[in-house]
């Protein structure tokens, strides 16, 4: 069995190579990224449509265009990069394994907030 240190390190060893991809090749300029499979059956953008693109303008720094893609991504990627981030420091340093303790409405809260994202985005609202 793999241990949780060896896990760790090889999730954040993908993360580090998938940014790096985004920053090399930009998903606007190389047409190798993956399309939205929601989007191509239903011509309806879902909550995660433009995530990549999003991150990738993080990446470099301009925060108003990630926010034009997607904005859900851009204002919860913080809090997931905290979130693993923790999980990263409990399991290598710390070498225990935990999740942060986060409260059970702030799932529910997150969740239901996606979900009126993803309607919304499709309503013709010029700020989506």
């Amino acid at each position: 069995m793999i241990s949780a240190r060896a896990a760790a390190n090889c999730i954040a060893a993908a993360g580090l190579a998938g940014a790096s991809m985004l920053l090399r090749f930009s998903p606007q300029e190389y047409p190798f990224y993956p399309r939205c499979p929601f989007y191509a059956l239903t011509g309806h953008y879902c909550p995660g449509c433009g995530a990549t693109r999003a991150i990738a303008e993080l990446l470099h720094g301009h925060v108003a265009a990630a926010l034009h893609f997607n904005a859900a991504v851009t204002l919860l990627l913080p809090m997931l990069l905290w979130y693993f981030g923790t999980m990263y420091w409990a399991a290598v340093l710390d070498n225990r394994v935990e999740w942060p303790q986060v409260p059970q409405w702030s799932w529910r809260a997150v969740l239901v907030g996606v979900l009126l994202f993803g309607v919304a985005r499709d309503l013709a609202l010029t700020i989506f």
